[in-house]
């Protein structure tokens, strides 16, 4: 069964009780409040009407005497005032039971009634309902038994007329209640089915869809949770398909760039093998291959040096960064010269948490890139800010288009490939570079317009007292 039957049936059913209970509970008090009070009024007649005989009898043993006949009268006079619209009925008997005057409905027991007792109760005769006062008492010699009794059909009536229209209302009340709790049924519900179309449609693929619910009630924070969890499991599929595709694309980079030189060395070594060459031919094939062979060397230990990156922890310990600069602008040197690019490096002293093998290894990466990149100057800087240091290398080459800012750290991306394998190139620098920074806890920026440059900025957390010098 739904939520929605669930809540409708519960809710209707639990008014249902309510409005019984309550109707029975209204039309008994009523009931039993009417009866007190006639009680109350009954006893009182009761008493008024043995006050009447008694005095009538005391008046005429006075003058004539009492004997049976007289006793009747008697009584006839004194409750013929009384019993007027047939709603009081009086009894009038001796010790034998035998009544001296009687205009009850109904019998009653005789054998009940004892001297200087009371008794009241309520009989049904044809259907109406009497409410019966008995006492005795003895006056002139005579043991007497008094019964009054008072017509209580109206108050019963009265108790079904308030039963019925009390019914009338239940029924009212009960039908538009019904209206009521089934809309409100289903406007609390209406997040719940929300939410199971999002996560029916979410399991069939649909990644995109998400619950639209502006409540502020629990429902509301459950849909915003959903919402965030398929944002995060959307992300997670974003990220495992991208990885799957990085994967495939890493694989047929790889291949490719092994088939390219593996095709050339084969292809030269046939030619050195089978033909016979002269000496200046046997030269360049030999310089073919061993270009080439350079190439699968510089892969083989770029691709080292990633897989051992994720094999590995690294302890990084505060580096004055000056001397750091400078062995590093030393090992690029020569690199530079032979380029016929002007390396400047200028930057403040200051104290970096960094493993020194690996970030040499990672500016080496950065300074090779712009060292290649078809300018005429390269410059290294170091810079103290707000508790950190940035490091920049720019260069004013050819520049980076923007559309490939986002690629250049992937493996094997090469903006411009025939440059970058002349150069002995496999696009894995950058990529190894970009992970030598995270492991420093920081990343690479990179800024570059066609024909402008291209700046790489490192920020990191400046360490220990810093001395604002320039070298």
């Amino acid at each position: 069964m739904k939520f929605f039957h669930k809540l409708f049936l519960c809710t209707v059913l639990l008014l249902t009780a309510a409005l019984s209970v309550s109707e029975y509970i209204t039309v008994s008090l009523s009931l039993r409040n009417s009866l007190e009070r006639e009680l109350q009024s009954e006893l009182s007649q009761h008493q008024m009407v043995k006050y009447a005989i008694e005095s009538d009898m005391l008046n005429a043993f006075g003058t004539t005497g009492i004997n049976w006949d007289t006793l009747e009268n008697i009584v006839a006079q004194s409750t013929q005032l009384r019993s007027a619209g047939g709603r009081l009925a009086l009894y009038l008997g001796d010790d034998f039971g035998e009544p001296l005057y009687s205009t009850l409905p109904v019998d009653w027991d005789r054998g009940a009634l004892e001297s200087s007792t009371i008794l009241t109760y309520i009989h049904e005769v044809a259907g109406e309902h009497w409410l019966m006062v008995g006492s005795a008492f003895r006056q002139n010699g005579y043991n007497l038994r008094l019964v009054t009794a008072q017509n209580l059909s109206g108050i019963y009536e009265e108790a079904n007329r308030l039963l019925f229209h009390g019914q009338m209302v239940y029924l009212v009340i009960v039908l538009a209640a019904s209206v009521v709790t089934m809309v409100f049924s289903w406007l609390l519900t209406q997040p719940i089915r929300l939410l199971q179309q999002a996560s029916t449609a979410f399991a069939q693929g649909d990644y995109q869809c998400r619950v639209d619910c502006r409540t502020k009630d629990e429902f509301g924070a459950l849909s915003a949770t959903y919402n965030q969890m398929a944002d995060t499991i959307q992300a997670k599929i974003a990220a495992l398909e991208r990885a799957a595709q990085e994967r495939e694309e890493f694989v047929a980079n790889f291949a490719h760039e092994l088939k390219t030189p593996m095709t050339s060395i084969i292809g030269y070594a046939d030619t050195i093998y089978q033909k016979a060459l002269s000496p200046e031919e046997i030269h360049s094939a030999a310089g073919y291959i061993v270009n080439e062979g350079m190439r699968l060397e510089a892969l083989s230990f770029k691709l080292l040096e990633l897989s051992s990156l994720d094999q590995q922890e690294f302890m990084l310990e505060e580096t004055e960064i000056t001397p750091f600069f400078d062995d590093v602008c030393k090992t690029m040197a020569p690199s530079a010269a032979k380029r016929q690019v002007s390396l400047r490096c200028q930057c403040d002293s200051g104290w970096v948490r960094m493993e020194v093998d690996l970030f040499k290894t990672l500016m080496v990466n950065l300074l090779d890139n712009a060292l290649k990149a078809g300018g005429t100057e390269v410059s290294l800087t170091g810079t103290m800010c707000d508790g950190e240091y940035e490091i920049a290398v720019a260069d004013n080459g050819r520049g980076i288009p923007a559309e490939e800012l986002e690629r250049i750290t992937e493996a094997f991306y090469m903006v411009d490939k025939s440059r970058s394998r002349k150069e002995h190139g496999a696009g894995l620098g950058l990529a190894l570079a970009a992970k030598i920074a995270a492991i420093h806890g920081t990343e690479l920026a990179y800024e570059s317009g066609l024909d402008v440059g291209t700046i790489v900025r490192i920020r990191m957390k400046a360490e220990g007292e810093v001395d604002e010098t320039d070298t």
